[in-house]
C-alpha cells in the first residue's frame, strides 16, 4: 500500500511539474526598426493619429491567423507588445514623420496633420499573406487659420503582402503594409488634387 501511495505521489508531482512548464510568450511590434542610413525623423509638423473604427481582431492582444476558409486561430503565446490599436497609431505616426521630414515646403505651409483611420480588414495566413484594408481621412491645418488654409483628403487603402516564415513574418508583413499606408497618405496630401486617383476625395487648399 505504501508503495502504491509513493508511486501516486510521484506521478502527481510529475503532472504538476509538466503543467507548470508552459511555452514562452513572444511579443511583436508594428513599429519598424529605424533605418540608420536615412536622416533623423525630424519634423515640426504635429501629427495626431486616431484609429476610429477597427476590426474585432484589434480588440485583443493575441495574434490571430486564418487557418482555413472559415476558421481563424487565436494564438495565446504570440502577442502584440502593446494594444494593437496603439501599435498601429505609433507605427503610422513614425512612418509619417519620416516621410514628412524631407518636405520643407510642407512645414512652411502647415503646422498640424490630423488623421483618422478606419481599419476594415487586418488578417494573415501563416506563410501566405498579410492583408490590410483601411480608409482614412486627413486634414492639414495652416498656421493661425483653423477654418481655412487647410487641405482635406479622404481615401481608401489596400495592401496584400506575401509573407514567409513564422509569426515574425506576419508582423514584418504588417510592418511593410503600415509603411505603405503612411507613404500613400503622404503622397495623397502632397500631390495635386487633380481627381485622377479614384481612391481619394479631396477638398482643395484654401489660402
Amino acid at each position: 500500500m505504501n508503495s502504491f501511495y509513493a508511486r501516486f505521489a510521484l506521478a502527481w508531482l510529475v503532472c504538476v511539474g509538466v503543467g507548470c512548464t508552459s511555452a514562452p510568450v513572444r511579443y511583436y511590434t508594428l513599429v519598424a526598426t529605424p533605418d540608420k542610413t536615412l536622416p533623423g525623423w525630424q519634423t515640426t509638423l504635429a501629427i495626431d493619429v486616431r484609429v476610429v473604427h477597427t476590426s474585432p481582431q484589434l480588440n485583443r492582444s493575441e495574434l490571430m491567423v486564418r487557418t482555413g476558409p472559415s476558421e481563424v486561430t487565436l494564438l495565446e503565446n504570440e502577442r502584440w507588445a502593446s494594444p494593437l490599436k496603439d501599435e498601429i497609431k505609433d507605427a503610422v505616426r513614425l512612418e509619417l514623420q519620416r516621410s514628412f521630414s524631407r518636405m520643407i515646403e510642407l512645414h512652411a505651409a502647415f503646422t498640424k496633420l490630423t488623421l483618422d483611420i478606419d481599419v476594415h480588414r487586418f488578417e494573415a495566413e501563416l506563410g501566405q499573406y498579410a492583408l490590410l484594408e483601411a480608409s482614412w481621412s486627413a486634414t492639414l491645418s495652416a498656421p493661425g487659420q483653423p477654418s481655412s488654409g487647410t487641405r482635406v483628403a479622404t481615401c481608401t487603402f489596400q495592401a496584400d503582402e506575401k509573407i514567409h516564415g513564422g509569426y515574425a513574418g506576419v508582423a514584418e508583413g504588417y510592418q511593410r503594409e503600415i509603411a505603405a499606408l503612411a507613404e500613400a497618405i503622404a503622397g495623397a496630401l502632397t500631390s495635386p488634387a487633380d481627381g485622377t486617383d479614384a481612391s481619394c476625395h479631396y477638398s482643395p487648399m484654401r489660402g
